[in-house]
C-alpha cells in the first residue's frame, strides 16, 4: 500500500496529525480506513488492488466517475499513484447485515445510473460481446453435475448464451457482488471498480441479487425496479436477469477454487466467498422469473426429486 505520509499530504494534512489506520481485512491489500483528527476531522478509505492492472483500472474508473458527478460511489478525495483515497460512507454490505429498508432499491437505482453513463473507461472496450462472452461448453462436471444432468442442460445453456449476447452491453461494474455494494437506509454506494469496463450489464444486477441473500420474490421485484429505472419492460427484464443469473452464477462458482487459493490466509475474505457461494447456489435453484429457458436449465440440473 502507499506510504502513510503521502496519503496525509494528498489530503492536505500535516504528517503529525493524530491519525488512526485500520485495515478493513486481513490481506495486505485490504482497504484501509483512515481516521484523522485536527481542526477538521476526516475519515477516508484508501483502496489499492494487489494487481497493478486492477489498481490502475480502479483508479481510472473512479476518476472518470468523479468527473461525471456519479452520485452512487464514495466521493473521490485524492489519488496517490494507483491508490484512491475515498470518502468513508456510513454503509455496510449485505454480507454483514440484512439490507436496511430501501437500500436494495437504492442499489438498483445505482446500477441503472451506472449503466446509463456514456463512459468508455476501464477494460475491454476493444472487444465485442462475442469476444467478451465466447460460446463454449460449460464444464459442469467441475461443479459435480453428472452426465445425466449435464446432457439435458446443454441446449438450454446454449440458448441462454444467445440471450446473453443479445442483452445490454456497455459500461458495467463487472464484479457487483454484495461485498462491493455498501448499503444504508435508502442509500447505496458501489465500490471497487478494479474490473469495471465493457460488459454485460444485467450480470451486475444478477450478481448483487444472488449474493445478497434475498429470496426469489424479492429478487424479481428488485430486477423489475431496475428495469423501470432503465425504462424497459419490467417483467421481460426480470425474466432475463433471472436467466442470466444462472449463467453468471455458474461462472462464479467455477472461479471459486481460484479465488479461495488467491485469498488463502485471509479468513474473513474466504468466509465471505463461501457465504456468497451458498447464496448463489440457493438463488440459482429458486426461480425469480418465468423464462422457459431458465426453467429447462433448472429442471436438468436441479430436478425435483
Amino acid at each position: 500500500m502507499v506510504d502513510e505520509a503521502q496519503v496525509l499530504a494528498a489530503l492536505g494534512l500535516p504528517v503529525d496529525v493524530p491519525a488512526h489506520w485500520e485495515p478493513l481485512g486481513e490481506s495486505p491489500w485490504s482497504p484501509v480506513l483512515l481516521s484523522a483528527g485536527g481542526d477538521s476531522p476526516i475519515e477516508a478509505v484508501i483502496r489499492e488492488a494487489a494487481d497493478p492492472d486492477a489498481a490502475r483500472n480502479h483508479a481510472a474508473v473512479a476518476e472518470a466517475l468523479a468527473r461525471c458527478g456519479f452520485a452512487h460511489a464514495p466521493r473521490l478525495l485524492a489519488m496517490v499513484a494507483n491508490a484512491t483515497i475515498e470518502e468513508a460512507v456510513p454503509g455496510a454490505t449485505a454480507m454483514q447485515l440484512v439490507p436496511p429498508p430501501g437500500s436494495a432499491e437504492a442499489a438498483m437505482a445505482a446500477f441503472a445510473a451506472l449503466h446509463a453513463l456514456p463512459l468508455r473507461e476501464g477494460a475491454d472496450w476493444d472487444r465485442n460481446p462475442g469476444h467478451l462472452c465466447p460460446a463454449a461448453e460449460v464444464p459442469l462436471h467441475r461443479l459435480g453435475f453428472s452426465s445425466i444432468e449435464r446432457e439435458p442442460a446443454r441446449e438450454p445453456l446454449l440458448e441462454a448464451h444467445a440471450y446473453l449476447l443479445a442483452s445490454p452491453f456497455g459500461f458495467a461494474h463487472r464484479n457487483a457482488v454484495a461485498a462491493n455494494v455498501l448499503l444504508a437506509p435508502g442509500k447505496a454506494w458501489l465500490t471497487d471498480f478494479s474490473t469495471a469496463g465493457h460488459g454485460p450489464q444485467y450480470f451486475d444486477v444478477a450478481a448483487f441479487l444472488l449474493t445478497s441473500g434475498l429470496e426469489a420474490p424479492g429478487r424479481r421485484a428488485l430486477a423489475a425496479a431496475y428495469a423501470r429505472h432503465r425504462d424497459v419492460a419490467p417483467d421481460t427484464a426480470a425474466d432475463l436477469i433471472d436467466l442470466l443469473g444462472i449463467l453468471w452464477g455458474i461462472g462464479w462458482l467455477l472461479e471459486l477454487p481460484r479465488q479461495l487459493i488467491t485469498n488463502l490466509g485471509d479468513d474473513s475474505t474466504s468466509s465471505a466467498l463461501r457465504l456468497a457461494s451458498s447464496r448463489i447456489e440457493k438463488g440459482m435453484r429458486q426461480p425469480a422469473g418465468d423464462s422457459p429457458v431458465a426453467a429447462a436449465i433448472r429442471a436438468a440440473l436441479w430436478p425435483v426429486r
